[in-house]
Formats: C-alpha cells, sequence, structure tokens
C-alpha cells in the first residue's frame, strides 16, 4: 500500500495493458506481416500504463495533499457581523 492506499487501480491498469499486449503479440505471431503496422501499439499502450500510474503515484503523493480539510473550517463564526 502505498501512502494507505490500495493499488488496486494500478494492478488494473497493468493487467488489462499485459493483456492487450498479449493479444497484440498473438495477432502478430499469427500474422508475421502485420508486425510494422502493430509495432506502434506496443509503445500505445506502454505509454498509456506509465501515464496512468504516474497520474496514480503523484495523486496519492503526502505534498500534495493539505494538512487540514476546508471542509470542516465553520465560517459563519469568521463572517459574524452582528456585534453582541
Amino acid at each position: 500500500m502505498i501512502y494507505g492506499r490500495r493499488p488496486r487501480q494500478v494492478l488494473v491498469v497493468w493487467g488489462v495493458s499485459l493483456g492487450a499486449i498479449a493479444l497484440i503479440y498473438w495477432l502478430e505471431y499469427s500474422a508475421p506481416a502485420l508486425h510494422e503496422l502493430l509495432l506502434p501499439f506496443y509503445w500505445i499502450i506502454l505509454a498509456l500504463a506509465f501515464y496512468l500510474t504516474w497520474r496514480w503515484l503523484r495523486a496519492r503523493s503526502r505534498k500534495d495533499r493539505r494538512d487540514q480539510d476546508r471542509r470542516h473550517a465553520d465560517r459563519r463564526d469568521e463572517n459574524d457581523t452582528t456585534s453582541s
């Protein structure tokens, strides 16, 4: 677990990516003439998987988190215009 989060999303991304790569490889193995046509798809799938992994890691980094959640602040006390 990274920063208290479960890695399910990253595992799904990489599982689907590896499955798509295996499917492309099977297609390329069945029809070797498609090698040049299918080669860019390997790079596209890998780039997408790395990008989604980077976003998952960045979204859960400690420096992106706030110290306090603003929703818990009671703003009525700060904007009180009536004088007691």
